[in-house]
């Protein structure tokens, strides 16, 4: 089994090189995922089915830029800092703040908390 800090590592990298077909390969069948958005509000997504075919929002960048800072380690779970950018469809510029919240149970994500602000 990998270490909370090596599938982190990996999860990030993933999100950095937009291989959202691998990030799935790191979710359990049944997990969970909440997430809390200034501009969209409360989701929660429950299976790995609902994530696959999870629209972001038609005012959404198709690609998204990502910058990693604080992650702190506890156990099987990872906090981790990020900011986001990318270009919307529209053509303008789109910037986010978030700190996601993993838990992880036989290197498989179980659940996630993602926490987002939209700064525009």
């Amino acid at each position: 089994m990998a270490t909370t800090r090596e599938l982190i590592t990996k999860v990030n990298k993933i999100f950095e090189e937009n291989k959202m077909e691998e990030f799935i390969e790191f979710l359990s069948d049944d997990i969970i995922w909440e997430m809390f958005s200034s501009s969209t509000g409360h989701t929660t997504l429950r299976g790995i089915d609902e994530i696959k075919t999870m629209d972001g929002g038609e005012n959404m960048p198709e690609r998204m830029y990502f910058k990693f800072g604080t992650i702190i380690i506890d156990g099987e779970k990872a906090s981790v800092e990020c900011t986001t950018t990318g270009e919307r469809p529209n053509g303008s510029h789109y910037q986010g703040s978030s700190c996601d919240i993993y838990h992880f149970s036989n290197d498989k994500i179980v659940c996630m908390t993602s926490y987002v602000i939209d700064n525009v």
